[in-house]
């Protein structure tokens, strides 16, 4: 899959593209859609049906000064045309379409969220690591709101194509051969215009990469959290200067484009003149001649205008849509992304039991690696078994739990869930039967302390003593009461009345809301890396109690937190060396365990 949009599309791929952008607004709201339509073709017709009434009038005036009776009662029709034309074609449908236009474009920017994080939900994790797809990501986010720009562009073009075929079959009435000509010259405008904007948009698109990357270093100076480490280390000149380099740059080259492109415009400008004021030139000899009225002439000029005016905004319309539509066709590739792993189709109910869980001949490799983690790796987890697996960095403990949390599948082997392939089961239903703590664990500072913790089970009705229960497991409750609003403490000093928690205390309140979510099956991998000895120490008696009748699995390089565990499975290079108790993998002097524990219990003397 290539990480940059293709450089046009196909008429078919261009139609499909408009359909997709149209039925995402019909769906967000109908009526407003197909009345933006009309109104929109009524609003830009407004300079073609005002022309048509004013060369009456002017014509009617003049047939008046020429008159001996001046009869002024004769422009009172037209006077009240007049006034029912500006109330209604100018002011109420203008109105309409106003209301049409900023009431979708509000309705859609929520809704266009919603469905974006849909997508990405959908797609999965392993899509998400995906370098290429993370980039289609960033232009995908971009563009979003853009096709509420293609729904307005090709609205804009219906409502031209109206006005063409009216102005150009006023033309045909006196001056046929100036169609063909209006034709070609908007033709001749047209590549150039469209040279330039496509030289534009990869400009763009070619280095969004790069921009990315500028981007993250100035938000870098920006975040109070960031900014700590990079003042004291006197960084702040690297990353600004990282990002002006590549903007120096890139402005350069973005500023060439405009300047090439304003010096061929004023080119095309000044003959696209010439032949405008030949075409007027034309209707005054008419004229002059007595061929038609004053009225009907001033109404030719608005149509040779309007005529060629719209061609431009024709072909000029097709070209901004294609431009537009190639940056969504790379949107709606990531709407078409199917997940990496397939769902499965048997149905878990939540799981009264622990599960027994098991790793029949397991080999894995990541996506586009070639170096595998595991090669035929066996090992069983009994129900209600409370397992550590440690080892050294790469040793394959984290790829378990991503494993177990169907985020990867494996590459050859099964892994099996009281004796069903874990491919097999729906992810939902699977989720609902397990809880996953995260070395990188969730904390949401816009909540707070409670909504953090009853995430745990989100779609339950809020137990209150339960989570003072799971935030006393998690040695948090004592520091939660000293908060001015204890458990509806903000957890963000950005927000008014907010505080800013230590790491620590933010991973306790992780913590505390992974044993508020009490799944069958506990994975925790490294959950305590930002809490102190003592605390980690309580941490994890209360786990081994509280989840005494939960299948267990705790993932951790600390061996002195993993002693009480009913079993210890050692990784070293992807493969189980050891398995046992504490007590029995010590006596094994010569293990890689024994070895561990004793260098770290030496550093702690």
């Amino acid at each position: 899959m290539s990480g940059k949009p293709k450089e046009s599309l196909t008429t078919k791929e261009f139609i499909k593209t408009l359909g997709w952008i149209f039925k995402i607004y019909y769906k967000i709201s109908p009526t407003k859609t197909v009345i933006l339509i009309i109104t929109r073709i009524i609003r830009d017709s407004r300079s073609l049906i005002y022309g048509a009434f004013f060369a009456k009038i002017l014509d009617e005036l003049v047939r008046i000064s020429q008159s001996e009776v001046k009869d002024v009662r004769v422009l009172i029709p037209y006077l009240l045309g007049l006034l029912l034309y500006y109330i209604f074609v100018a002011g109420l449908v203008n109105n309409i379409f106003q209301y049409s236009y900023r009431g979708l474009r509000q309705l859609s920017r929520n809704q266009l969220e919603i469905l974006f994080a849909e997508q990405l939900n959908y797609l999965g994790i392993q899509n998400l690591e995906d370098p290429e797809v993370v980039s289609r990501i960033h232009r995908a986010s971009q563009w979003l709101y853009e096709t509420f720009m293609t729904l307005n562009d090709f609205t804009y073009f219906i409502s031209q194509i109206v006005q063409v075929f009216i102005s150009g079959a006023v033309i045909l009435s006196f001056f046929p051969i100036m169609i063909p000509i209006l034709i070609i010259l908007t033709v001749i405008k047209f590549f150039p215009d469209r040279h330039f904007m496509k030289k534009d948009f990869h400009w763009q698109v070619d280095n969004t990469e790069g921009k990315r990357i500028a981007g993250s270093s100035i938000s870098a100076v920006q975040n109070p959290n960031d900014l700590q480490e990079i003042s004291i280390v006197g960084g702040y000149n690297f990353f600004v200067d990282k990002f002006n380099s590549f903007y120096n740059w890139f402005n350069e080259g973005a500023l060439k484009i405009i300047k090439e492109r304003e010096i061929a415009n004023f080119l095309l400008m000044t003959l696209d003149s010439i032949v405008g004021v030949s075409g007027y030139g034309v209707i005054f000899y008419k004229f002059i001649l007595g061929e038609f009225t004053l009225g009907t002439a001033s109404f030719q000029m608005r149509a040779l205008d309007t005529f060629s005016s719209s061609l431009d905004s024709i072909l000029g319309s097709i070209t901004m849509m294609n431009e537009f539509a190639v940056k969504m066709k790379d949107l709606i590739t990531l709407f078409e992304m199917k997940p990496a792993i397939k769902d499965g189709t048997v149905k878990l109910p939540y799981l009264e039991t622990p599960p027994h869980i098991e790793f029949r001949n397991v080999s894995f490799k990541y996506p586009k690696a070639k170096k595998y983690v595991f090669k035929n790796l066996n090992f069983s987890i009994n129900r209600g078994e409370e397992v550590a697996i440690v080892g050294h960095n790469g040793a394959g403990k984290t790829t378990i739990v991503k494993l177990l949390s169907k985020i990867y599948q494996v590459t050859k082997g099964e892994i099996l869930i009281n004796g069903q392939n874990i491919n097999d089961l729906t992810i939902d239903d699977w989720y609902k039967n397990i809880g996953v703590l995260f070395q990188e664990f969730n904390f949401y500072p816009y909540l707070t302390v409670k909504e953090n913790i009853l995430l745990g089970k989100p779609m339950e009705k809020i137990n209150e003593k339960k989570i003072i229960e799971a935030s006393k497991n998690a040695d948090a409750h004592e520091f939660i009461m000293e908060y001015q609003n204890k458990y509806d403490q903000v957890m963000s000093e950005r927000i008014e009345g907010g505080i800013r928690p230590s790491t620590g205390q933010a991973q306790k309140i992780a913590i505390a809301r992974f044993f508020y979510r009490n799944a069958p099956l506990a994975i925790f991998d490294e959950p305590t890396a930002a809490i102190d000895a003592v605390s980690e120490y309580k941490i994890f008696n209360r786990i081994y109690d509280f989840f005494d009748n939960k299948t267990v699995i705790i993932i951790s390089h600390r061996f002195s937190t993993v002693r009480n565990a009913d079993r210890i499975i050692v990784l070293d290079k992807g493969k189980v060396v050891e398995e046992g108790k504490h007590e029995e993998l010590i006596k094994r002097k010569k293990g890689i365990y024994s070895k561990s524990y004793n260098l770290q219990a030496e550093g702690y003397k």
